[in-house]
């Protein structure tokens, strides 16, 4: 997409205050494994990821897929990279990400079997990272299962088993209990591992969550994701919030095309669901539901224009808004900030959420990948 019009900010000076924030967090001992899936959580992933490449705080950086991974590689991303969740095993790429040293994850004997193969024939390890299910129930072994699968795993010569890992199903929540829960099985799987002589050099559970809440689930490494963008997933942690202040990465703008007066009694939009009642002027935004703006923001949703709120106005089209700008003195080509701060008003990604009912992840990831990320100081 080109569209110089609507474009996402990137700060690289917040991202690098977050990642300074989550080492003060795990010291010096535990690694940070950034997460940049899903174009890094719709931050741009080629930007975030070149980041995080130059930052002395990030490790390892992870990918959801292989595809993700492979990309980062051809971008000249030279950290190690994890893919933490899928790959095909018919994919001829596999063999690619062996040669590029791209850890892959496994919890099955099919891919034991299958990478063992494409590695012997490199003659080249191929790094490995057991995933463990503790009670998420998506990918992984069992936990009750899991001791005999990484015993099958070991007897491939050709596979390296670098770290064991799981992932957590409601460590943002007050209530801590089922994340205990989860960290006790896993800490549990690591000492019978370590009775058997096995020895796993990184093991990882932690997401943004869990790093924040409860210690224990730090082990050798942690996977901060959301909240390296200064976004929390908390359900509410506001003192946490406070001792540990994070800034939001990314700004999300676009400029006005159009401006007009509507007479009263003119309506806007598609199903004309707003009729102006007084003499009004509105401004006409080249951002719809195709760029990310959801369509649940029809009548509800505001933007930044000169420091103020402005209103939606009517429904939400696929590529266009209108804003109420009465009084404002707005012109073409002026700047609007859908998320983000403008002057001393801001529109969080976390409050968009709440009008439109879903999470702030849910806000940022659909932010069309298109649209140009801009990295600015």
């Amino acid at each position: 997409m080109n569209n110089p019009l609507t474009w996402v900010e990137i700060s690289k000076s917040a991202l690098n205050h977050n990642l300074q924030q989550f080492k003060k967090i795990i010291g010096p001992k535990v690694r940070l494994m950034a997460v940049v899936k899903s174009n890094a959580y719709g931050h741009g992933s080629a930007e975030i990821s070149k980041l995080c490449d130059l930052s002395k705080e990030v490790e390892i950086i992870c990918t959801v897929n292989l595809e993700e991974a492979l990309a980062l590689r051809k971008l000249g991303v030279k950290k190690p990279i994890l893919v933490l969740s899928y790959y095909d095993l018919d994919k001829k790429e596999l063999a690619e990400a062996i040669k590029k040293n791209i850890r892959l994850v496994v919890y099955q004997d099919r891919q034991f079997k299958y990478l063992n193969q494409i590695a012997s024939r490199l003659k080249k390890k191929a790094l490995v990272h057991f995933k463990v299910d503790t009670g998420t129930s998506r990918l992984g072994a069992l936990v009750n299962k899991s001791l005999p699968e990484i015993k099958k795993l070991l007897k491939y010569k050709s596979l390296q088993l670098e770290g064991l890992f799981t992932h957590y199903a409601s460590a943002e929540e007050i209530n801590q209990g089922f994340t205990i829960k989860q960290t006790s099985l896993f800490y549990n799987l690591i000492k019978q591992l370590e009775k058997n002589n096995i020895f796993i050099p990184l093991k990882h559970a932690a997401c943004s969550a869990a790093i924040l809440m409860n210690r224990a689930s730090h082990f050798d490494a942690v996977r901060p994701g959301i909240s390296l963008f200064g976004l929390w997933s908390l359900e509410d942690g506001r003192e946490i919030r406070k001792k540990y202040p994070l800034k939001p990465v990314l700004c999300w703008k676009t400029k006005v095309i159009q401006v007009k007066q509507l007479a009263k009694g003119q309506t806007v939009g598609y199903g004309r669901t707003y009729q102006a009642v007084k003499q009004i002027e509105i401004a006409v935004l080249p951002v719809g539901y195709f760029e990310g703006y959801d369509r649940k923001l029809s009548g509800r949703g505001e933007v930044l224009i000169k420091g103020t709120k402005c209103k939606v106005l009517g429904r939400v089209c696929m590529n266009l808004i209108m804003v109420d700008v009465t009084g404002k003195n707005v012109k073409v080509n002026d700047e609007a900030v859908l998320i983000g701060k403008q002057g001393k008003e801001e529109l969080t990604a976390e409050a968009l959420a709440k009008k439109i009912k879903t999470i702030n992840y849910e806000v940022v990831t659909r932010i069309n990948s298109l649209l140009p990320r801009k990295i600015i100081t």
